[in-house]
């Protein structure tokens, strides 16, 4: 086994950020073209990501690179939908372990705005009580803050239920405890949470 001295083992790591620093505007450039500005989401089938923890989006992209997620073909709709459509599995498969730990603190930097959509109030207030009971510990202060989980409050609803029902299917590889939850809720239940969710704007 071959010996690298602590000094040009130092050198060597220093000269690896510049160039993910410089690399990252191209990253973040592309992750834009689906996510939005900065990661703010136009589009209700696609998720927001800005403001949502460097943990969160890490484990998201390294789960797509392991097929853990559902890689759905789709086209660039903040970037041309010229362009030949792709997914997340293959977006992310040639990303390297610093390129993705460069994405997730740079979206976690940005700020969660939560989308402007429709509600029912009356399903609302069920999932508020619903949240607090069961999702309190790892969505926090409502699902505004992450705690072992992403930002949910002001998420698109058409993406949650995708999301939720990828999960029930197992298509979506999502912690036991989260998975143990929603095969608990009924439909009504589901829809009373995404309400909720979509409440907070």
């Amino acid at each position: 086994m071959k010996y690298i001295r602590p000094g040009l083992l130092f050198l060597l790591l220093v000269l690896s950020v510049p160039a993910v620093a410089q690399d990252l505007e191209g990253l973040v450039s592309g992750c834009d073209e689906c996510h939005g500005n900065q990661g703010v989401s136009s589009w209700n089938n696609v998720p927001t990501i800005a403001g949502q923890p460097s943990a969160y989006i890490r484990a998201a992209l390294r789960s797509y690179q392991q097929w853990g997620r559902p890689c759905i073909k789709t086209g660039y709709p903040e970037g041309g939908t010229s362009r030949p459509k792709t997914d997340m599995c293959k977006i992310s498969e040639e990303l390297t372990y610093d390129e993705i730990d460069a994405i997730g603190k740079h979206y976690e930097a940005q700020t969660f705005i939560g989308a402007k959509q429709p509600f029912d109030l009356a399903k609302a207030e069920l999932g508020g009580d619903l949240h607090e009971i069961h999702c309190e510990t790892c969505h926090s202060m409502g699902g505004t803050i992450a705690a072992r989980g992403p930002i949910l409050a002001g998420q698109w609803t058409p993406y949650l239920r995708a999301a939720i029902k990828q999960a029930l299917s197992g298509e979506h590889l999502v912690p036991p405890v989260m998975e143990t939850r929603l095969t608990d809720f009924s439909t009504q239940e589901i829809e009373a949470l995404t309400n909720f969710y979509a409440s907070q704007q």
